[in-house]
């Protein structure tokens, strides 16, 4: 009886052992993903911050432009106002 015992414990081991090996496989694997999705999101964090530099200056290109537009418009003696 107790040679069955021994050999339901080594079953029981070696399943064990099996479903570590399975894990730690599976384990690797997410391990791998998650590096890529780390670096997945580091691209589209650099491609977003290029973006929206490129959007902070169009809106400060277009902040002097008016300013600009607004500053000669001023300085331009107006039509029509001697009557």
């Amino acid at each position: 009886m107790s040679v069955e015992l021994l050999n339901q414990l080594e079953a029981k081991v070696e399943s064990t052992i099996e479903s570590l090996e399975m894990l730690r496989l599976e384990m690797d694997d997410l391990k791998q993903e998650n590096t890529a999705l780390k670096e997945e999101k580091e691209a589209w964090e650099e491609k977003l911050g290029a973006l929206l530099g490129k959007f902070s200056e169009m809106e400060s290109s277009a902040s002097e432009t008016e300013s600009e537009t607004g500053n000669a418009a001023e300085s331009q003696p107006q039509q029509g106002s001697n009557e």
